[in-house]
């Protein structure tokens, strides 16, 4: 198959799966109102503009995301357009395809463990922190009730030296010790509850997709639709904070993001159902097959891991 063939038949695949994704997206879909602002939309029109993305690549994936964003606010607009949001979305694309490049042949078995290591760490880190820093009275007030010459870190954990020595000098102390504390605390632990939840929704989905040929590359299909999701919806809220919902700014940025990032890590587990299965009916399609596996994609037929 020639290459400007492959090309054309890419673009038009991938333009009928935009189509259906701007259907669905003008007829079946509405926004839950978050603090007074439309702030999640729920649908199915993201199932569709996915598919490029995992079938022909990340550049394919940045065009329909940012295209399916662009011209869905031209066929049902809704709030105030923002262009730097049609950005982020399109980078989510890219990020989609090239997580899901990177990943999709790799052993699902080794993953699925390094995922359970790596949450089992981080959970473990988290709480040992919480302990030490408790330990030696690091807290967020703590430069509050001590002077800073009568600070004395021999004594403390080395977490606790590490985060007092790199925040002592700083101009805000108080601030800058509050941020670490959250990152090697909650952040930690949050790592650890995402890293549950995507083998929970892996075992889930593999139990639902017996029969199916994607069934062996679930984990590699939740980490690159979770992954692009997170950075999507972290980006598309600090634009919104700075943009048109300025009122949000009074309160902390976690209050607004915890909700968002739930809805995508449940939103995009429901999706990783429906998009394995449009995978696996694609790999049985010869035409199809062919027009996947040109020479900037290629794709093993049936994994054995499960």
């Amino acid at each position: 198959m020639k290459d400007s063939t492959l090309y054309v038949r890419r673009i038009t695949i991938s333009a009928v799966f935009l189509s259906i994704s701007l259907v669905l997206k003008t007829t079946f879909s509405f926004y839950i109102p978050m603090f007074g602002q439309n702030g999640m939309s729920v649908g199915i029109s993201g199932i569709f503009s996915i598919m490029p993305s995992l079938l022909f690549g990340p550049v394919y994936g940045a065009v329909v995301s940012g295209l399916s964003d662009f011209l869905g606010y031209l066929l049902k607009p809704v709030g105030t357009y923002i262009p730097l949001m049609t950005l982020v979305v399109a980078a989510g694309g890219f990020i989609r395809g090239a997580l899901w490049s990177a990943l999709r042949n790799k052993d699902s078995r080794k993953m699925r463990i390094a995922v359970a290591i790596f949450s089992a760490l981080m959970l473990f880190a988290g709480i040992c922190n919480i302990a030490f820093l408790a330990a030696d009275g690091v807290d967020s007030e703590f430069y509050n009730h001590v002077q800073k010459e009568n600070i004395n870190t021999d004594n403390m954990h080395l977490i606790s030296k590490m985060l007092i020595e790199r925040t002592l000098g700083a101009k805000d102390p108080s601030g800058n010790l509050t941020t670490y504390i959250s990152w090697v605390t909650t952040a930690m632990i949050g790592y650890a509850a995402l890293g549950i939840l995507l083998l929970a929704s892996d075992l889930f989905l593999s139990k639902k997709l017996v029969h199916d040929t994607s069934r062996g590359r679930i984990p590699q299909l939740l980490i690159a639709m979770i992954g692009s999701g997170l950075i999507v919806t972290t980006l598309n809220t600090i634009v919104l904070c700075e943009t048109i919902f300025t009122a949000w700014k009074v309160l902390p940025f976690a209050v607004i993001w915890i909700p968002r990032v739930i809805e995508e890590i449940l939103g995009n587990t429901v999706k990783a159902y429906f998009v394995a299965l449009l995978l696996g009916i694609c790999r049985k399609q010869k035409t199809v097959q062919e027009i996947m596996d040109g020479p900037s994609v290629k794709l093993e037929r049936d994994p054995k891991d499960s």
